[in-house]
């Protein structure tokens, strides 16, 4: 089976994943002609947005519909959905999760299917915000041959850089991604949180003031790599203000302590190579964190 930008796509799954993905290759030049959900309205919006596209009750009769069908549901109910489908060995099936394997596609695969996973590496809290974020993301790929190099190029129209994975790796690939994703989120709501409760500053205008020093943060590691991107207090080796930070974090709470000093001790050894501290300095540094994180348990 060749693919190319004439195969027939279809999306079972039309959340915000499956909506982002469906309009970004439409607009790339890509064939999306059905879509079904577990709930038709879903299916009915993502269809809407696309020339050409049919929205279908039924998941199995929007399958027959494609060549190459892309499962982004949630990841627990991406097995039930492929076992559900009577495949034909002319067809591909693509699942959109970080973490699964190819094993969650075995029943497509005995059936003669082409089997592979696809999954953008950014966050999905909205359909226009993702979109615009799409270009240069990162596209973790599985998947053999001609379907191989077919996903390879879908990730480059879209603007993106594709790495190949093997399944072995796909939890400790997505629990990365997820530390810099939804833990990261968590942890800059906390901050903002303590900004509302602590400093007055209602959280969400907080935010305004932080999220400039994020993305400078990030810039900063773009531009200047690791070590050299690094900044801080760890990096100069300055333990009184760490200690001020440690007991200002305890005042707020023993988790968000935690969160400061485990972060911090992980890191450490980073903001070392810098070699702008003293060997004793990281020393103490790391002695103080792990005093905290052990004397304060959650």
């Amino acid at each position: 089976m060749d693919f190319d930008k004439s195969t027939k796509i279809a999306f079972i799954g039309c959340g915000a994943v499956g909506k982002t993905l469906a309009v970004a290759l439409f607009r790339a030049g890509y064939s999306v002609v059905a879509a079904s959900s577990r709930t038709y309205s879903s299916a009915k919006a993502l269809a809407s947005l696309i020339n050409g596209c049919v929205s279908y009750e039924s998941i199995s009769e929007a399958a027959l519909q494609a060549d190459l069908i892309f499962i982004t549901t949630f990841d627990s109910a991406i097995e039930p959905v492929v076992n559900s489908i009577k495949w034909s060995s002319n067809q591909a099936v693509v699942h959109c999760s970080g973490v699964s394997s190819l094993d969650i596609l075995k029943d497509a695969k005995r059936q003669g299917v082409f089997t592979g996973s696809f999954h953008p590496l950014q966050a999905f809290a909205g359909v226009d915000d993702a979109l615009a974020a799409l270009p240069g993301s990162t596209f973790g790929i599985e998947g053999e041959g001609r379907l191989k190099d077919y996903l390879t190029q879908l990730a480059l129209d879209l603007g993106g850089r594709p790495i190949f994975l093997q399944s072995s790796d796909k939890p400790l690939y997505h629990a990365s991604a997820v530390t810099l994703g939804g833990v990261l989120m968590g942890q800059i709501a906390v901050i903002a949180q303590i900004w509302q409760d602590r400093l007055g500053v209602e959280r969400n205008e907080a935010l305004k003031t932080l999220i400039p020093m994020i993305r400078g943060v990030a810039d900063a590691l773009e531009a200047n790599g690791i070590p050299d991107g690094i900044a801080g207090p760890y990096v100069r080796g300055d333990v009184d203000t760490i200690k001020k930070h440690l007991e200002a974090m305890k005042s707020v709470g023993i988790q968000e302590m935690q969160m400061y000093a485990t972060a911090a001790l992980a890191g450490i050894k980073f903001a070392a190579e810098r070699g702008v501290c003293k060997t004793e300095d990281v020393t103490v540094m790391k002695n103080l964190l792990n005093t905290y994180i052990n004397k304060y348990p959650i």
